[in-house]
């Protein structure tokens, strides 16, 4: 990669482009990165991450178009801009570098990319600095084998038990993976390049886990940073919430000024959804054993939390998961998240105090000795 580029950052991005993305020469890769994010908004970025992720895929012979789009991003009202959809149409390949434009939520571009069979890379790394961190340095094939390792442990139609010593406590039984909102996790256990078309990098989350007859009590002080922006509130709360579950239903929430503006925004889905929207049916976590960054190296909180989110001591679930409409064509998953979880399925311990077991796996073990120089286990 050209020498201009720091080594720890061209490590990083020579991990995206061959190991997440493949890049091949002749393709039409498409750079999206949104401007807000240079001037304070949400989007974070900056050019010289952009230059560098251009550059490396002009090494690698392929046809790199920057796309730098403007688009407010306004709750309940959120789109798949058509310029970008346009342009992703005109390519192989899109890297995406905006925290508005998620495939978790959106379900035009979901379907889009979907149905068009376009590979869609979302890289989290959107800086200078996020690109030197150790974070973005680790091999993502090591993180690709811990997902895969932890997913053999979950076994549809065994009982499950989550607790944490916050106040966590939940019991109920683990379904089946497929879900009619995201089609190809057909098995938990199962490789981003066997099925669909979306690639994070950093890798970040394990399939979602769907539950049924879920009871008792969730504690968590924090949540995915894409919505409590929406709710107007800070991803790390100053009060704990709690919420009360019954049979995969969200019957109390309580606590201070965040369970206030949670309950307000549930509020506003059930009178547009119905009752669908306090459903509570689906829990995952992180996978990324180095997914954490210091303030210095990222003064962000929204970016800090979002990394977080995906460490292999994260625990998260679905509040409120309401049916998908037409007229509302965004998959709402506001998070809960903990971090020092047991996690239990069957008689298979996953989680020990926030351990996930299958970091010890020898399959693990043995990509993580593949590369001596780089970040770990």
């Amino acid at each position: 990669m050209s020498s201009d580029i720091p080594e720890p950052a061209a490590t990083a991005i020579a991990d995206m482009l061959d190991e997440c993305a493949g890049i091949e020469p002749g393709q039409e890769v498409l750079i999206l990165a949104y401007r807000d994010g240079l001037h304070g908004g949400d989007n974070l970025v900056d050019e010289e991450a952009i230059q560098w992720i251009e550059t490396g895929v002009r090494e690698r012979g392929a046809n790199a178009s920057v796309l730098w789009a403007d688009e407010r991003s306004t709750v309940h009202e959120w789109r798949f801009p058509p310029i970008v959809k346009a342009a992703f149409a005109a390519s192989d390949i899109m890297i995406n570098n905006t925290l508005d434009l998620s495939f978790e939520e959106l379900l035009e571009f979901k379907r889009f990319t979907w149905s068009e069979k376009k590979l869609f890379v979302r890289n989290f790394a959107t800086t200078a600095a996020l690109l030197r961190t150790r974070w973005a340095q680790t091999p993502q094939r090591l993180v690709n084998e811990i997902r895969y390792q932890a997913a053999r442990l979950v076994e549809a139609d065994s009982p499950f038990r989550l607790t944490d010593p916050n106040g966590t406590h939940l019991e109920g039984t683990i379904l089946p993976a497929y879900h009619a909102d995201h089609p190809w996790f057909t098995t938990y256990a199962v490789r981003r390049e066997e099925v669909g078309y979306y690639r994070p990098w950093p890798e970040w989350m394990h399939p979602p886990i769907n539950v049924s007859g879920t009871t008792g009590t969730f504690v968590f002080d924090r949540m995915l940073s894409w919505w409590s922006r929406y709710l107007g509130i800070s991803p790390y709360f100053a009060e704990p919430v709690r919420l009360s579950i019954e049979d995969n239903r969200i019957v109390a929430i309580e606590g201070g000024e965040e369970a206030a503006a949670l309950r307000r925004f549930l509020e506003e889905l059930e009178r547009r959804l119905g009752k669908t929207a306090r459903n509570f049916d689906a829990l995952h976590f992180g996978v990324h054993p180095n997914a954490s960054v210091e303030e210095s190296e990222c003064p962000n909180i929204l970016y800090r939390r979002l990394i977080e989110h995906a460490h292999t001591s994260n625990i998260h679930v679905h509040i409120g998961v309401p049916e998908l409409t037409e007229g509302y064509p965004y998959w709402v998953h506001i998070t809960g998240d903990i971090r020092k979880a047991a996690f239990v399925v069957g008689d298979t311990v996953i989680h020990d105090e926030g351990y996930l077991t299958a970091l010890e796996h020898p399959a693990v073990q043995a990509v993580a000795a593949e590369y001596p120089g780089r970040p770990g286990l």
